[in-house]
């Protein structure tokens, strides 16, 4: 069977104990590793500083992803690898470890629409996100600045934010 340009394989991991997949595509590919210890995350990510800034994706799946809910897979995108921390393999110590990350003015978090991605880090694990750019809020803003009048329910998925050609 011949194979897509865009098919995912799992290749051998790097390092016993670490899940690697990655993503073949007309880019070059980019690692995507399966986090359940702290130890498999760049240390500039756990150890945030002035010195090392830094700019990540982010982006929470869960179950009923809420304060009641299960926050299950928490996404980092990296410039150069994409990082899947698995909550509920790792559990308390593993989300423990990246709460000064998460709550760093030194890692700017760019996602779209967190207000469920933090209400569940904050009532499951008491992580309090901090410099966050929030890309449908930046979306509305944007509109508004612009004369387009918004509606109180107004919302746009990242998807339509990125099919929408003033912004993408």
């Amino acid at each position: 069977m011949a194979s897509s340009p865009h098919q995912t394989h799992i290749p051998l991991p790097p390092d016993p104990g670490e899940n690697t997949i990655t993503h073949e595509a007309n880019l070059s590919p980019v690692p995507i590793y399966i986090v359940t210890h702290a130890g498999q995350l760049p240390s500039e990510f756990l150890e945030p500083s002035p010195e090392r800034q830094l700019v990540i994706g982010f982006d929470c799946e869960g179950v009923d992803l809420c304060r009641n809910g299960t926050l299950c897979i928490m996404q980092l995108a990296f410039s150069d690898a994409i990082y899947l921390v698995d909550a509920i393999q790792g559990g308390e110590m593993l989300m423990k470890a990246c709460k000064p990350a998460l709550e760093s003015s030194y890692i700017t978090k760019v996602i779209h629409d967190c207000k469920r991605d933090s209400e569940a880090l904050y009532f499951q694990f008491g992580i309090k996100l901090h410099n966050v750019v929030d890309t449908q809020i930046a979306y509305s803003l944007i509109e508004e600045q612009e004369g387009r009048t918004r509606v109180l329910a107004d919302y746009i998925s990242f998807v339509g934010l990125l099919a929408d050609p003033r912004y993408c």
